[in-house]
């Protein structure tokens, strides 16, 4: 599933080194959630979301929501 994190990211002008410290996130983990090798989990997938300000479903637009504070990617 495609993510639009690296659009996100340009659009608000923000470095994928900011985001890292904000969150407490290893750059190299946040490249390999940018490039689609790795999913992240549901807590850091809130945290990403929170720290960009911006919806789950614009990092993730194909989101599925299962339940209540549940997304499958």
């Amino acid at each position: 599933m495609e993510n639009r994190i690296k659009e996100v990211l340009r659009s608000k002008g923000l470095k994928a080194g900011y985001i890292c410290e904000k969150i407490d996130l290893n750059p190299s983990i946040l490249s390999l959630y940018i490039n689609n090798t790795r999913k992240p989990n549901q807590t850091r997938l809130r945290q990403l979301a929170k720290a960009l300000n911006c919806s789950i479903k614009d990092l993730y637009p194909q989101v599925k929501v299962s339940r209540i504070n549940f997304y499958e990617i």
